[in-house]
């Protein structure tokens, strides 16, 4: 890979297509495609005014998202072949992560320092529906349906049921978090920059603490990206080449041995069952489960 490109999230569509979007917040957008399934990947040129891609997503109809830097959002509905790219406002801050419930509608978070984020609803021709200012960063977000869905930032994790128009907190604390991933609109999994993973089984209702970030007895982890396959598999990934594995959902985490020195920011399964990480300096690797 570009040993100068910084790879920052990926995607796959139906048909086995990856992408993984990456860049710099001031720099040109990076972009590789895969057509195996993961195995193999190649760059695509873009053009000079994009700027680093942060964010991914794909809609129900199969519209790759891709965000970054000025509110920019690029969408494509053939792989990256054709694609509109389009600032959602003129705001210097950057939407750091974007998701579709339905067809029409986006949500996308952005932060702007740690005591300040939005939330950006615009639709499927990237033109933008509203904006809300929170007094926290927030940097991800994931909608379960057009009215449902949930995002999370600098200790906080906050729930929509209309759409993205208006959130209420949980009663979570403790860890600026920065990761989701869901099996469903139940059973949700949140990690933070310091390490903490927490859960729900219904949807937001009741917490569970599965690792504690704080705890002077636990490794000191610091954790950008979260990934469960099921109830009882999961992974996470962070700095210095670190991923950690549960297979016991979650009540206990094992480190692999490090094949890499490099922060990875992400991590992502293939369609084949195998799994792919990347993050600084053009770091991307495949692994076995």
């Amino acid at each position: 890979m570009d040993s100068n490109a910084q790879l920052n999230t990926a995607v796959f569509l139906p048909n086995g297509m990856g992408i993984i979007g990456g860049g710099l917040r001031f720099e040109t957008a990076r972009i590789l495609l895969s057509t195996d399934m993961g195995k193999s990947w190649q760059w695509k040129q873009m053009p000079g005014n994009t700027i680093g891609f942060f964010g991914s997503c794909i809609a129900p109809d199969h519209t790759l998202y891709l965000s970054g830097m000025y509110m920019k959002v690029c969408s494509s509905k053939d792989g990256m072949d054709n694609f509109n790219y389009k600032g959602l406002s003129d705001r210097e801050e950057f939407i750091s992560a974007i998701s579709f419930g339905d067809n029409k509608t986006g949500i996308g978070v952005s932060t702007l320092g740690t005591d300040s984020g939005a939330v950006i609803r615009f639709d499927d021709q990237l033109n933008q529906i509203s904006f809300q200012r929170f007094k926290h960063a927030l940097w991800d977000v994931k909608m379960f349906s057009a009215q449902t869905g949930i995002a999370v930032g600098s200790g906080a994790v906050i729930k929509t049921e209309d759409g993205g128009q208006t959130w209420l907190r949980q009663s979570v604390i403790g860890d600026n978090f920065n990761s989701i991933s869901a099996l469903d609109s139940n059973h949700i999994y949140v990690s933070g920059l310091s390490g903490y993973i927490i859960k729900t089984s219904d949807g937001g209702k009741n917490w569970k603490r599965l690792r504690n970030g704080g705890d002077i007895t636990l490794p000191d982890y610091q954790l950008w990206d979260l990934l469960f396959i099921d109830e009882q598999h999961g992974y996470a990934v962070g700095e210095k080449g670190l991923v950690i594995f549960t297979d016991d959902g979650g009540e206990h985490w094992s480190e692999f041995d490090r094949f890499t020195s490099n922060h990875l920011r992400f991590i992502a399964l293939c369609p084949d069952g195998k799994l792919i990480t990347g993050g600084e300096n053009g770091t991307l690797f495949r692994l076995g489960r």
